[in-house]
């Protein structure tokens, strides 16, 4: 079993430019691997490497932009309208490892009311579609994980696949049972892209992970004192099910 251990911090500048949200961040994350005895390590029981450096302890700095446009009508259970979000990160190659990877991302959101019966909440159509890339070196540990809760939802934590690139799909209709609770139909779909063998120690591949999975399933939302409650029941291509509860929607 692999301990990964982060410990970082980082500053962001945020400006308005012509409708899009946009920020600048300076980024600096100490990475560890360790193994169950604690012992810092750069390579896992079948000797496949987990870090760049030979020490087990990565340095990543980075240089962030993002920008972003929301048209939601708000940003909190939003009803319809959309937010676009795109993002680059470039490393710095200093201190252990000399990381020198440019990790590519965008995201993209669409809600929409419906009317599918008689109700006085609102019922929405969602859709979210992301995509991602890393151009450069690519430790083990930033790879793109796919499945789980807030990916395709049915499988476990990083079960579909950990490669380069990626796509998500998912959509929802959500609909209104009491005042405070409502429900989710949805289904997710991933794909790595067929890049789970271009990863250093081909975690995805020595794993068995698909690389591609579909999930779909129902759930139930319920606002709280601590934010909205997320408890979905999500069966996947493999005919397994997981239930998933989390902070939040999704999307």
């Amino acid at each position: 079993k692999v301990r990964e251990g982060r410990i970082g911090t980082s500053l962001s500048l945020e400006q308005e430019i012509d409708g899009w949200d946009a920020a600048v961040g300076l980024n600096y994350t100490r990475v560890t691997i360790r193994d169950r005895s604690g012992n810092f390590t750069p390579r896992d029981a079948n000797n496949n490497q987990l870090s760049l450096s030979d020490t087990g302890v990565d340095a990543l700095a980075t240089v962030s932009f993002t920008a972003t446009k929301d048209k939601r009508d708000k940003p909190v259970q939003p009803t319809e309208g959309s937010i676009l979000t795109f993002s680059t990160e470039q490393s710095i190659p200093v201190g252990n490892g000399q990381i020198t990877m440019n990790r590519l991302r965008g995201n993209y959101s669409q809600f929409m009311p419906v009317n599918l019966f008689n109700s006085t909440q609102p019922q929405v159509f969602a859709l979210n579609l992301q995509a991602g890339t890393v151009v450069g070196d690519l430790p083990p540990y930033e790879t793109f994980n796919l499945g789980g809760s807030n990916s395709v939802r049915g499988y476990d934590g990083g079960k579909v696949g950990s490669g380069r690139s990626y796509v998500l799909a998912s959509a929802e209709y959500r609909f209104p049972i009491f005042p405070i609770a409502g429900g989710v139909i949805f289904a997710d779909f991933a794909t790595d892209l067929g890049s789970g063998d271009t990863v250093i120690g081909e975690p995805a591949n020595v794993r068995n992970k698909p690389g591609s999975g579909f999930g779909y399933g129902a759930g139930v939302r319920v606002d709280s004192p601590l934010g909205l409650i997320r408890a979905d029941l999500g069966i996947n291509d493999q005919c397994e099910s997981r239930v998933h509860i989390c902070i939040g929607q999704k999307f």
